[in-house]
């Protein structure tokens, strides 16, 4: 019974990403400045800042299911930055981001990563809405990323290129179990 409150939280927060728009992805989404600035400082971690329109058009449709539901792109935002949506469709704080960050309404999917005190680290990500451009990004602004997301940029890159198929060989399987495993 010790546990209860946190089986009841675990259950609320799947069931509210269930019911989250398809444009979000699978990531747990932050919704207020504030809050992401505090946790950044908290935690210091960057701010993985996307500005998406919800509901949206297609391509922030299938931004959401490609780029933000691939499994390996959300456990990096989750784990290495803190994730703040801003819908730029919307007034009040949303629109506070927005003119702040000069960005315009309606707008298909646009990503920055800040600093705690919002100041970019990268420049401004528009127009690729590939998970190579996101991975890509994330690279560039963390100093010590994990060695999962340097393996995709990999993969992601050699899909790009039209790799179907890679061949190895090595002299002994045991090596290679070694030095590829």
């Amino acid at each position: 019974m010790k546990n209860l409150p946190l089986i009841v939280a675990l259950f609320f927060s799947t069931s509210l990403l269930a019911q989250q728009p398809i444009e979000l992805g699978k990531v747990d989404w932050l919704r207020d400045m504030d809050v992401a600035q505090k946790q950044a400082k908290e935690d210091q971690k960057p701010i993985f800042l996307l500005f998406q329109e919800v509901p949206g058009c297609s391509t922030c449709q299938r931004y959401g299911k490609q780029v933000l539901s691939h499994p390996l792109i959300v456990e990096a935002i989750e784990t290495c930055f803190v994730p703040l949506v801003i819908h730029n469709n919307k007034g009040g704080k949303d629109r506070e981001i927005l003119d702040y960050y000069g960005e315009p309404s309606w707008n298909n999917p646009v990503l920055r990563i800040v600093d705690q005190n919002q100041e970019d680290l990268m420049p401004r990500l528009s127009g690729n809405y590939t998970p190579l451009a996101v991975v890509q990004s994330m690279l560039h602004v963390l100093e010590e990323p994990p060695a999962y997301l340097e393996l995709l940029k990999e993969e992601l890159l050699a899909e790009a290129i039209g790799t179907k198929t890679t061949t190895l060989s090595m002299y002994c399987f045991w090596s290679g179990e070694l030095k590829i495993g």
